[in-house]
């Protein structure tokens, strides 16, 4: 009996510092995790892969695995899973044993709810030992992104009121102003029109040239998104947001459209002034548009001022001009009537403080009507119980027989004369 738990007690040592020298090999751990797309709508479902590979030729003891991954994100289903909530991160924690050579792959279906760059961070490894008496933690750096784009303006009362505003000005141009544009030059050959002759173009080739003309009228547009603060902090980021919504709103009505247009901002893109082009059909630079006003951070790269400079420089003059800011501020009403005169063309202007006031203000408006109507409600069902409690009252009752008296029509004797 003796040499039988002397036995067990080498092997349990044996396996136990197996299993210390295996579990602290943490560079033949290899941990990933990554979403199925680079972006989504708000809400949008998607799946978070994360895999867990053990290079080494030995088994790798009980893993316990803290992965960290973006503090709003929803799952849709858990399965084998802890969630934690921290500060910064959810921490979704699990258990796994690696035998040699194996990779362990776990899906997840998530999404979620507002627009922003989300980082699948790093995750925190606890291997243990055989018999439990040693535990030794590691980290293992991620570094996966995904870009939740902005919500679309479904107000019916924005999307009506800028397309009659572009419209009209579309219908404008094609009124009073030729419909004809010039495509490009070539050489005078003798036979064309004289009016058809470039006289600027000719002093520069110092030959005389002429006109191609398009028949095709289409209107150019350059969107203006400002993300500058203009006063009233507490409101900033909620504006900054809604002149989002309304930049991606705009581009998709475009798109729709199959309209050229441009887009140019001073959000936190890029390093400066980001400008998108696309020629509408929801393409590929569409996709770009999206990731950008996705992706891009709360503040600005520039002023208003250097921003409309920039439009105005030249290669965007005379285009019809869709400005986007968060409030109706004196400096920038100023900034713009001074681009006005630069740029040679109709602007459109759309400020989220207009729209969030009106938005609240309806908001206002339904809540009062919704507790006036639940009043009323209210005010109904009393009645009704009130009326009930009677006709129950008045059953419980015992009848009464209503006895006729009889009138007699004689008069009363009041007295006997003696």
């Amino acid at each position: 009996m003796l040499e039988f738990l002397i036995i067990i007690i080498v092997l349990a040592s044996i396996v136990e510092w197996v299993s210390i020298k295996n579990s602290s090999n943490e560079e033949m751990i290899v941990y990933r995790c990554y979403p199925s797309v680079d972006g989504a709508e708000p809400d949008e479902e998607f799946a978070v892969n994360s895999e867990i590979s053990n290079l080494s030729r030995s088994y790798s003891p009980v893993l316990r695995i803290e992965e960290r991954f973006p503090k709003k994100l929803v799952i849709s289903k858990l399965v084998d899973y802890d969630a934690v909530v921290n500060d910064d991160h959810r921490i979704f924690v699990s258990g796994v044993t690696l035998r040699r050579r194996q990779r362990v792959r776990r899906r997840l279906t998530a999404s979620l709810p507002d627009r922003g760059e989300y980082t699948f961070s790093y995750a925190k490894f606890y291997a243990g030992d055989f018999l439990g008496f040693v535990e030794h933690e590691y980290r293992k750096e991620n570094d996966s992104h995904i870009v939740i784009y902005p919500h679309r303006i479904e107000a019916e009362e924005f999307i009506k009121s800028f397309a009659d505003a572009y419209d009209e000005i579309a219908m404008r141009k094609q009124l009073l102003e030729d419909p004809i544009s010039v495509c490009g030059y070539r050489e005078y050959t003798g036979r064309e029109p004289m009016r058809s002759i470039s006289w600027k173009m000719s002093a520069v080739r110092n030959e005389l040239i002429v006109k191609e003309y398009d028949p095709t009228w289409c209107q150019a547009v350059t969107v203006v998104l400002d993300t500058s603060f203009h006063g009233e902090f507490e409101m900033h980021i909620r504006r900054q947001e809604y002149c989002f919504m309304a930049a991606r709103t705009i581009c998709e009505y475009f798109e729709d459209r199959n309209q050229d247009y441009t887009l140019i901002t001073n959000a936190i893109i890029n390093d400066g002034i980001s400008s998108f082009h696309s020629a509408g059909g929801r393409g590929a630079e569409f996709n770009r548009i999206l990731y950008g006003l996705g992706s891009a951070k709360n503040g600005e790269t520039c002023s208003t001022d250097i921003l409309l400079a920039e439009v105005c420089s030249g290669a965007f003059r005379e285009q019809t001009m869709v400005f986007i800011s968060t409030r109706k501020e004196e400096a920038v009403m100023d900034a713009l009537a001074r681009a006005k005169s630069v740029f040679g063309a109709d602007i459109i202007t759309v400020f989220a403080d207009d729209y969030i006031n009106q938005a609240t203000e309806d908001e206002r408006l339904r809540i009062e009507r919704e507790q006036h109507e639940r009043e009323t409600r209210k005010e109904k069902e009393e009645f009704e119980a009130l009326l009930a409690r009677s006709k129950s009252q008045d059953k419980g009752k015992p009848k009464k027989s209503v006895k006729s008296k009889a009138i007699s029509a004689a008069p009363k004797n009041e007295g006997v004369a003696t």
